[in-house]
């Protein structure tokens, strides 16, 4: 099976505001990483998370979604 290999990617959330995913896909992004939230609670949802992901989606650019932990034991990543 032929693997896809890709070079150039972003980082994204809330801190980087409303993204146009139309310049970022001309710019020769080729995949996003998109905060879903930070910390233990669910009420800590990224506030850009569901424009990010319909963004990078439309825009034709793969994703991967990750959670910001603060955990510092085994306990607290739980």
């Amino acid at each position: 099976m032929a693997q896809t290999v890709f070079e150039s990617g972003i980082d994204v959330s809330r801190y980087q505001g409303n993204i146009d995913w139309q310049k970022v896909k001309a710019a020769g992004i080729e995949f996003a990483i998109v905060r879903a939230g930070y910390g233990m609670y669910a009420n800590q949802k990224d506030p850009q998370f569901a424009a990010n992901m319909e963004g990078a989606i439309s825009a034709g650019i793969p994703v991967g979604v990750y959670w910001y932990s603060y955990a510092e034991t085994p306990d607290q990543s739980k």
